[in-house]
This record gives structure tokens, C-alpha cells and sequence, in this order.
């Protein structure tokens, strides 16, 4: 549960962030500092919360899962006296190892023809959980580690258009990997290498911003990401499609309404469920942000929703999940 409103407080930050970098501010040092509560509801097997340890069968899709969590983000930049070349360290959201996030390291610098390229690296600084083996039933299940780095390259403003586009590397690595190893499954050594997790992904994504008019533009986008599993029948190729209206109510207020859809297919059956695993997934995300609240300078308000679904062949992979949030960034 927790890792779904890490992840929504975390994409907080980095709408604020990459607005700044997408400015270049004035030369010197910069520091934002993102404030957030939220909860939400999520139901999904991969979640290792202790109340999700017990599987009584591999058919479902885990148990609801209920929580509330307060969070602090910071991304520290410096902008050369050019305004044109940006270094920048802090949190961002991770769009590749799913929910997961890291501090990133990069610089973004301007061209004369107004592109902005942006180079980053997210290094391995923290860890997330899974379950050694996910298919286990009836008993406790236990966690291991998991170890994760990535980066990427992003254009934007391409051909002196609203163009963006950007390619992310990611590699996923468990310390303890046991998938289908429980004797009750009795899987061969063949079938077990199937579900091995560590992975490289290779992520594609491009949006156009169109501008109705002063106060409204269509942003569409598209995803491709590529998922290279040691486990064949764990690799996938996914392909998403999202619509984001970006509406400028008042010089102080904006609002962003996004909703996508995705479909994920895999390329071997899976060695316990006997098919090959295929997923859509729907999601809904509202983002609101208000600057300077009761006149206060370098303060934006802002708050959020979100909700997600997975309807995959195999009940196992089925996810459901939604939230809330509000919170407070400090520019100083």
C-alpha cells in the first residue's frame, strides 16, 4: 500500500520539478521542498504489507489493503549564469520499476533553437521489497530486496515544437530470488527459470502539447516499454496510450486531468497458471496546484487523486488501487 502514495506524492514533486527545468530559473541556487499527506486503498499480490503474507490460493488477487501516510520530497538545482544549463539532485518518480523511486542526478541544458535535453541518472541508493516467492500458498510469505538503478535521456521543445520525447533504462535486481520453487508446486528446474524476475526495461515515451486556447491544451501521449526478464515468462512488451487536459483556471490555479490505457502481453506461458500472461490496465489521475495561498511567496497548494485497475487472464495479476493527497512546495 504504502509504495502506491509513495508514488503518488513522489509524482507531486516532479511535476513541480520539471516545470522548473523546463524554465531554466534565474542563475544560482535552487531548492524545492514538497510537504505531502495522503492515503488509499490498494488491493494487488505484489503488495508485501504483513497483512498480504497469507495466500489461501493463487487465484485472487490478494487482499485490500488500507493506508495513510505523510511524506517529504526535496530536489536541490543550480543554474548557470546562461540560464541555459541546469544540474539538478533529488526525487523522481521511477516510470519504469513501477511505484518504486530514487534521487536522480542530471543537468538539463537549453539550445538556441529553444530544445531542452536532459541526461539523468538514478543510482542505487534505495531499495524496495517483493516477495522471495510470490506463488507460495497457505504459509507465510517472506521479503527480499530488491535493488534498482536506471536513466534517461529527454528532449523537449523538439523541432521548436510542443514535442517532447524521452528513453528510459532501468534494471531490477532481487537478492534472494525463489519463484516457484516451493515443493507443493512442483515446478522443474526449466519451469522455475521461467519466473525469474531480474530484468533490464527499455522505455519509450513521446507527447505533443496542443494549445486550444490562453487557458486549455490536449496533451497526448504514447508508451512503449519493453520488459527484458531472465524469466521468459516474465518479459512483456507494453504499450500505453494517455490523453492529459491541462486547464489554467486563474493566473494562480491549474488543473491536470489524465486518463490512460494500456495493454501488456508476455512472451511464454506461465509455467503455474499454463498461459501466457496477458494484462489492460485503466487509470484516472487529477492534480490541482493553487500558488501563493493566502499571498504566501514561493508556496503552491496542491492536491491530488488518482485510481487504477489491472484486469489481467490471470486472477493472480489482477490490481486495484486509489488515493488521495494534498501538500504544500516551498521554492526557495
Amino acid at each position: 500500500m504504502s509504495r502506491i502514495i509513495h508514488s503518488l506524492l513522489a509524482s507531486s514533486l516532479l511535476l513541480a520539478s520539471q516545470q522548473s527545468v523546463a524554465d531554466l530559473a534565474e542563475p544560482g541556487v535552487d531548492f524545492v521542498l514538497n510537504i505531502n499527506g495522503g492515503g488509499g486503498q490498494a488491493q494487488s499480490q505484489s503488495n508485501t504489507d504483513k497483512d498480504n503474507a497469507i495466500t489461501k490460493d493463487l487465484n485472487n488477487a490478494g487482499k485490500k489493503q488500507t493506508a495513510a501516510s505523510a511524506f517529504v520530497l526535496g530536489r536541490l538545482s543550480y543554474t548557470l549564469m546562461n540560464k541555459k544549463t541546469q544540474f539538478f539532485l533529488g526525487n523522481s518518480e521511477d516510470s519504469v520499476v513501477v511505484g518504486d523511486f530514487k534521487a536522480e542526478l542530471g543537468i538539463s541544458q537549453e539550445f538556441d533553437n529553444g530544445t531542452i535535453v536532459t541526461l539523468a541518472y538514478i543510482p542505487m541508493l534505495a531499495k524496495s521489497e517483493a516477495w522471495k516467492d510470490p506463488f507460495i500458498t497457505n504459509v507465510k510469505r517472506t521479503t527480499t530486496d530488491v535493488e534498482s538503478q536506471g536513466a534517461r535521456v529527454r528532449f523537449e521543445n523538439l523541432f521548436s515544437q510542443p514535442l517532447t520525447f524521452e528513453y528510459t533504462w532501468a534494471e531490477a535486481n532481487f537478492e534472494h530470488e525463489h519463484s516457484g520453487q516451493h515443493n507443493s508446486l512442483n515446478l522443474s528446474s526449466q519451469q522455475q527459470a521461467l519466473l525469474k524476475r531480474d530484468a533490464d526495461y527499455h522505455q519509450v515515451y513521446l507527447d505533443y502539447t496542443y494549445a486550444l486556447n490562453e487557458q486549455f491544451a490536449i496533451q497526448p501521449s504514447v508508451t512503449f516499454t519493453r520488459g527484458e526478464s531472465d524469466g521468459k515468462a516474465m518479459a512483456f512488451d507494453q504499450g500505453e496510450f494517455q490523453a492529459s487536459f491541462i486547464s489554467q483556471l486563474s493566473p494562480q490555479s491549474q488543473l491536470v486531468s489524465s486518463l490512460s490505457y494500456s495493454q501488456a502481453s508476455y512472451d511464454k506461458s506461465h509455467p503455474i497458471f499454463n498461459k501466457i500472461r496477458e494484462d489492460k490496465s485503466l487509470g484516472a489521475f487529477l492534480f490541482y496546484s493553487y500558488a501563493q495561498p493566502f499571498n504566501w511567496d514561493n508556496t503552491t497548494f496542491t492536491a491530488m487523486a488518482f485510481y487504477g485497475q489491472q484486469d489481467s487472464n490471470i486472477n493472480f495479476y489482477d490490481e486495484d488501487g486509489a488515493g488521495a493527497s494534498v501538500g504544500v512546495v516551498y521554492s526557495f
